[in-house]
Order: structure tokens, then C-alpha cells, then sequence
């Protein structure tokens, strides 16, 4: 056991070896050993101090206490005094762990060395010491020891062990201490050791423990000329789950907190982010118009794969259908019955088309993922058009009669079946859609497409589009002018174009400036930071307007079958780009990959430009007289009027990783948060699905959105839901907008929390 010494200030630690102590300092009587001064030592609260001091005789050997090592002298390895006679005066005996034997006594002076192996007699020692016998050795013919009985028992220290006790032997007999076992008190203080001082600091453990954690330093005390236990000090524990540090290694509660940080073990949180050991990873399935900037943070990212986004709706105005384009590999993939005479179809935010029809005003929601379509007949599949054949076309017998078709969300007449010739959607993935014999937009929900606004035109609108600040404009055909409306005050604003000719096409450019054909020879450019406006001449009948990402407008040209590139900065046309005679293209659009479509009037077909090379690089069959303008890729709606991606990840068990395994634990989730730096005019909404296993998840419903945040605060506390949510796994999809300058949301991390239940 180690003793140690603490200085009042700080941990001046020391070993204790062979030194005497004055009140204040100590110094070396051993050789080796470098004396080390120190103040008083600590003494835990509780112990009594008015006797407490420095020991000053802590390693030396009591020289009257009739001890094994005389002044002067060390015991060799063999037990037996070295360089020193044996004591005249004293009854000493030098052993080893413990004795072996009883020894005869002696007739001279009383003093007999025994050896470690037992006892046996050193010869050596015999020629050395005047009237002492060996054992094995003819007695001395001097008297026997004092107060020893002719072969009785030798107990000096009155502890009833010694030479010829029936105990047995004693290692040390001048301390009733120790008898079978004497530990070293020459190095350290241990209790039962002689002593002359009054106390001293002790700790029996590691050193570097002391101070650390709940460990800290006792007192031992000098008490009748012997050393006392080890008093007050604390040495380490386990670790608790407490608050404290138990184990002195100077951290708390390490490895005893659950996933939440706290003691409560049925506490799960996992957390999403390169900030704690997860990062994200993106793909196809997860991921959604988002990348990773270089800090490993979810950003929205318009290059980033989107399968839900490459196809391109075109409306067949002469069969009441809406073609789905493939836009990569330009086959028709579905084709849908819908209202009389559709002419518009923009894309929402989840590659959704809506579609407006002029006939009888109707409005229809084409959902674009199967797995998002309703069985509504409950036959247990999805019936929807396909193309069966797979030849790239859809037929008759490929496609479903008037509302019969799973995937048509829903069919409804918001204007008393008055004509729709006007379609966009808006940030909040809501349409907008405009009547041209009532002069009003009406905003559609996109659950059931009930109206929830009207606003009143002053134009009747033929086309709409919404810029980057949640503006519409409108091409007010009939008044020969550009209608602006702001949807949040209702206040509308007609600037007339400097020639008086009829709006057609309309968009908006990636600087926030209106285009718009004038069924002319040349296309306007209107600037609603000064109110300008500037013209740029084409071949002849201008029609529909595309804009894209890198500065160019597409203008259809169909009195020459042809679409003119204009620079969107320069104001120069680049390029008249022939798509071969008697096409009449009406429609354009840009789809994710940069290639420019043109809907074919009079050839029913549709046509892939390479912007690189102005040349034609596909054309392919779709209904009969297509007819379609507004955002049918939703191109400008996820470049320019909204931004938006999503991510979504699945939490389950298995802690800190993020990792998902079945288990039959269940979770009572609690809340959902995350760590995002969003840009003024940005946001972030969440929404949640949760499932017992990672097969069926996809088939419950999404709860509500929550947010947009801000102005909503996170986390989003699940517990004041209206129903449990409860579940083996938790499916969380965060959905990301920019702000009118295009600049993203920066997700750093996504979390959820709850408390596992044991499964019913």
C-alpha cells in the first residue's frame, strides 16, 4: 500500500520513502532518496486536525522499539543483520515472510537469526555473535534469555506469536502489529507501522486519481506510537449514471448515457449529419433536386437526378387527352382521358400535372409516381395507362375511359364550367389557374383541388407565370397588355405594350424579367424594375416561350416551323432553329437535362432540340393536334418561381449510426428536429410516415406539413399529434426552397427522438 503527500495548493504528490520530517519539510536518513519539502497536508472534512502534522519519523526505523534493522544497518537478502552485530540488549529476531520453525533458545545474549527458507541457522553468524547458538549448533553455556522460559514461547511484543509460540513464529516481535506478514515500513506508512509524527495524507490508490472525478486524498493518523487506517479518502467506482465522475478519468457519465444524453435508457435519438459521425448520403431514393455542398450539408441542387421531373405532359387538344413524354428517351409512357379540350399543363413540385381545359372549364391533377395513385375500385392494383406493348406509344386499348383511371387525382369545375386557358403553380405547390370569360385566377389546393382564393383580372388571361417574388403575370390576350397581380394584397397592374398586338406564350428568365410572344414576328421583353420594355425580332408568329438556366429564350415559330434562341442578356438571336416543314409548333418547354422540346401542331408529335448544336436530335408521336403551353416539364417552376428539393431518411434502431435493422422494440417518437440555416425568403417544411417494418412503410399515409420554417419554430413536438406516433421505424422527408435570389436552405442535420416500448 502507498502513502502520499498533497501540498495545501495544488496535487504535489509524492511517495513516501526513507526521510524524517520537521513541521514544514522533510529530509533523506535513507540513501537515494530526494527529500521533498511540503505544506500541510489536505484532510478530508469531518477528521479531527489539532493533532494533525507532518510525520517526522514516517520511514525510519524505531531504534529503541527493539525492531529487526538496527541504526545504521539494512537486512540483507538472506534475512539476517549485515555489517552490524547482533543486539546485547535487546530480544530481536530477523526472518522473512514468515517463520518457518521454532529455534532452541539461546544462551548468550538472546538475539537468533533466522533464514528465509525456514529458520535454519547462519553459520557465519554463530562466529560472529559471543554466546548465541545456531540452530543444530551445541548450546551456549551462558544464561538463557531474559523472561524466556526453557522451551516455551519468545513473545516480545505480547501479541502470542513469537519463537516457540504455539501460534507460530513472529516476523517482526517488537511490534504486536504484525506477526505472519510485515510489510516495508521503510517505505510507506502502513497502518500498524511505528511512527513519531501526528498525521499525514494517504491514498491507497493510483495517484493520478486524486483530485479527478469523486477521488480524493484521507488522513492517516499517529496514535500510540503506530500508524492508524487510511481515513476519508474515496477512490473510484463504476461509473454511474449520476452526473458525476465516478471513476476519476475526468469524464461524466461517460458510457452509461443513452442515445438522448440522459439516464433514461428507453430514450432513442439518432441524428443525421457530418457534424456526428453520419453523414449523409444521397440517391436516387432519398433524394430529390439536392446535392452535398463541400461541408458534406444538403443543399438544393438543380443538376441532381430527378426521375419524377423528366417527363413532359402535352395536351391533345383534338382527342381531350394528356400525352407523358419520357423526356430522356422520348417514349410515351401513359396517355389520359381527361376534360373537353385541354390546352394547358404545368408541373408542380412533385412532377405532378395539372391540366386546364377550355371546352368546359374543367381542371384535372395527373399524378406522375404510381405509387402515389389510389386503388379506388379495391381490386388490389392500380389500374392506369401503360404501354403494354412497350412500343414507345400508347394506344386505344392502353389507356382507361374518363375517370376511370387511377392516377387522375381528381376532375373538378372550380368557374361553373367557364373556359381555363391559364395554368401555373406557385411555392407552395398550389395552381393557379385563370378563366377567360370571368377574368379571374382561382387558386387550387392540390389534395382535392378545392379554391381557397379568387382573385378579379381586369384582362381576361390566355397565359400566366409566377417570378421569383410569388408575382403573377398574366398575358392578357384580350386587352393587348401584360396584367402584373400580387396574390398577397390582390392588387392588379396592366402595362400596355408599346405595339398593340396579341399576347400569347409568357415566362419569365432566370433574371426575373417577363417574356412574351405577340403571334408576330417578334417577341417583348418586359423589365418590372423600370417598367421597360424591349422587343426582339424572329421569323414569323411567335407563339410558345421557354427560358432556361444558362440565359436563353425559345420562342416557337410556327409560321416557319422553326424556333428562334434568343440571348437573354444581349438581346441578339442566335439562332433560327428549322424543325422541318408543316410542324406549326405551338408549345415549348426545357427539360432537366437542357434539351428543348417543341410541340408539334400539325405533325402531332414533339421535337428534341440540342441547344448545343441547334439541331433537331428526336421527334416523336404523341395525341392528335397537340396544344399545350405554360410549364409543361416544370422547368420554370423548380429553376426559377421555386427552388425546391427534398430528403428523406428513415430513423429505426441501432443508435448514434443511423442504421435500420428490424427489431422488435418498439418507438413512441416524440419530436422531430433539425439544425438548417435557411436564407431570408427561404424555408424548410417536414412531414412524417411512420411503420412497423421498412417493407410497408411506403404504404402508410404522410402525416400534414409542417412549417414552412420559419416563421414555425422546430422541433415539431409529435406528442401533441392528435393520434400516437408509434412505430418501429419513422420516415422523415425535409423539403427545401429558396429564396427569390435562388439561394438555398443549408440542412446540417436531422434528428428524432422518442422512447422505446416493448412491441404489443
Amino acid at each position: 500500500m502507498m502513502r502520499w503527500t498533497l501540498a495545501d495548493i495544488g496535487l504535489n504528490i509524492v511517495m513516501v520513502g526513507v526521510f524524517a520530517c520537521t513541521a514544514m519539510a522533510c529530509s533523506d536518513s535513507s540513501p537515494g532518496v530526494t527529500p521533498i519539502s511540503f505544506d500541510v497536508g489536505v484532510v478530508p472534512s469531518g477528521t479531527d486536525t489539532s493533532s494533525v502534522s507532518n510525520d517526522t519519523t514516517t520511514a525510519v526505523a524505531d531504534t529503541s522499539s527493539g525492531g529487526d534493522n538496527d541504526a545504521g544497518g539494512a537486512a540483507d537478502a538472506g534475512g539476517k543483520d549485515a555489517q552490524a552485530p547482533a543486539d546485547a540488549g535487546a530480544v530481536g529476531q530477523d526472518a522473512a515472510l514468515t517463520d518457518g520453525a521454532a529455534t532452541p533458545g539461546d544462551a548468550g545474549a538472546g538475539s537468533t537469526d533466522t533464514s528465509s527458507s525456514g529458520g535454519a541457522a547462519d553459520a557465519s553468524d554463530a562466529q560472529q555473535s559471543s554466546g548465541t547458538a545456531d540452530a543444530g549448533a551445541p548450546k551456549d553455556t551462558g544464561s538463557k534469555d531474559a523472561g524466556a522460559p526453557a522451551g516455551g514461547c519468545v513473545d516480545a511484543d505480547k501479541d502470542g506469536y513469537g519463537l516457540g509460540c504455539v501460534k507460530g513464529g513472529d516476523c517482526d516481535d517488537a511490534n504486536p502489529n504484525f506477526a505472519l506478514i510485515c510489510p516495508d515500513c521503510a517505505k510507506a506508512n502502513h497502518p500498524g507501522c511505528p511512527c513519531k509524527g501526528t498525521a499525514a495524507n494517504c491514498y491507497t490508490g493510483d495517484p493520478q486519481w486524486i483530485g479527478k472525478g469523486i477521488c480524493q486524498a484521507g488522513v492517516q493518523l499517529c496514535q500510540g506510537g503506530y500508524w492508524g487506517e487510511c481515513n476519508g479518502e474515496v477512490l473510484p467506482t463504476p461509473e454511474a449514471c449520476d452526473g458525476k465522475d465516478n471513476n476519476c478519468n475526468a469524464l461524466v457519465d461517460e458510457g452509461v448515457l443513452s442515445s438522448c444524453g440522459t439516464c433514461d435508457m428507453s430514450c432513442t435519438q439518432q441524428k443525421m449529419g457530418p457534424d456526428f459521425g453520419n453523414p449523409f448520403s444521397l440517391d436516387g431514393t432519398n433524394a430529390n433536386g439536392v446535392g452535398l455542398d463541400a461541408n458534406g450539408y444538403i443543399v438544393l441542387d438543380s443538376k441532381s437526378a430527378n426521375k419524377n421531373l423528366n417527363h413532359i405532359w402535352i395536351a391533345n387538344h383534338g382527342e381531350a387527352t394528356v400525352s407523358k413524354l419520357n423526356t430522356k428517351t422520348g417514349k410515351e409512357e401513359a396517355r389520359y382521358k381527361t376534360c373537353n379540350n385541354p390546352s394547358r399543363t404545368s408541373v408542380d413540385l412533385d412532377g405532378n400535372a395539372w391540366v386546364a381545359c377550355r371546352s368546359d372549364g374543367g381542371v384535372a391533377k395527373l399524378l406522375n409516381d404510381k405509387k402515389d395513385c389510389k386503388d379506388k375500385n379495391g381490386n388490389g392494383t392500380i389500374d392506369t395507362s401503360t404501354d403494354l406493348n412497350g412500343d414507345g406509344k400508347i394506344s386505344g386499348n392502353e389507356m382507361k375511359a374518363l375517370m376511370q383511371d387511377e392516377c387522375m387525382s381528381f376532375l373538378v369545375y372550380p368557374d361553373e364550367k367557364k373556359m381555363a386557358r391559364a395554368a401555373g403553380v406557385d411555392a407552395d405547390n398550389h395552381a393557379w389557374i385563370g378563366f377567360w370569360y370571368t377574368s379571374r385566377l382561382k387558386r387550387l389546393e392540390p389534395v382535392n383541388g378545392n379554391a381557397v382564393d379568387t382573385i378579379n383580372l381586369k384582362c381576361a388571361p390566355y397565359g400566366l407565370v409566377i417570378d421569383q417574388n410569388g408575382i403573377i403575370w398574366v398575358a392578357g390576350r384580350s386587352c393587348k397588355a401584360l396584367e402584373r397581380v400580387d396574390p398577397k394584397t390582390k392588387q392588379t397592374t396592366v402595362y400596355k405594350a408599346p405595339v398593340s398586338k396579341y399576347p400569347y406564350g409568357i415566362n419569365v428568365d432566370a433574371f426575373g424579367r417577363i417574356w412574351m410572344a405577340s403571334t408576330s414576328t417578334f417577341t417583348w421583353r418586359f423589365d418590372p424594375t423600370n417598367t421597360q420594355w424591349t422587343s426582339v425580332s424572329h421569323a414569323s408568329n411567335s407563339r410558345g416561350v421557354a427560358t432556361s438556366a444558362d440565359g436563353y429564350v425559345y420562342v416557337a415559330n410556327d409560321g416557319s416551323s422553326s424556333v428562334a434562341k434568343i440571348n437573354a442578356v444581349t438581346l441578339v438571336k442566335e439562332a433560327q432553329i428549322s424543325l422541318g416543314s408543316g410542324r406549326s409548333p405551338v408549345g415549348m418547354a426545357i427539360d432537366y437535362d437542357g434539351y428543348v422540346w417543341a410541340i408539334n401542331y400539325s405533325k402531332s408529335s414533339a421535337s428534341k432540340v440540342n441547344p448545343k448544336t441547334n439541331s433537331v436530335v428526336g421527334e416523336y408521336p404523341v395525341g392528335s393536334t397537340p396544344y399545350t403551353y405554360s410549364d409543361m416539364t416544370g422547368y420554370t417552376l423548380n429553376n426559377f418561381t421555386a427552388p425546391k428539393g427534398h430528403y428523406t431518411h428513415i430513423f429505426g434502431f441501432g443508435g448514434w449510426s443511423g442504421t435500420v435493422a428490424e427489431n422488435k422494440t418498439k418507438t413512441l417518437w416524440e419530436n422531430i428536429d433539425a439544425e438548417v440555416t435557411i436564407p431570408k425568403g427561404g424555408y424548410v417544411k417536414i412531414r412524417y410516415k411512420v411503420g412497423d417494418s421498412l417493407k410497408d412503410i411506403d404504404k402508410q399515409p404522410w402525416s400534414k406539413e409542417f412549417g414552412p420554417f420559419p416563421p414555425s419554430q422546430l422541433p415539431i413536438d409529435l406528442t401533441k399529434q392528435a393520434a400516437k406516433v408509434e412505430g418501429r421505424f419513422l420516415k422523415v422527408e425535409i423539403f427545401l426552397q429558396a429564396n427569390k435570389d435562388k439561394i438555398s436552405p443549408i440542412v446540417k442535420s436531422v434528428q428524432a427522438k422518442g422512447k422505446q416500448i416493448p412491441a404489443k
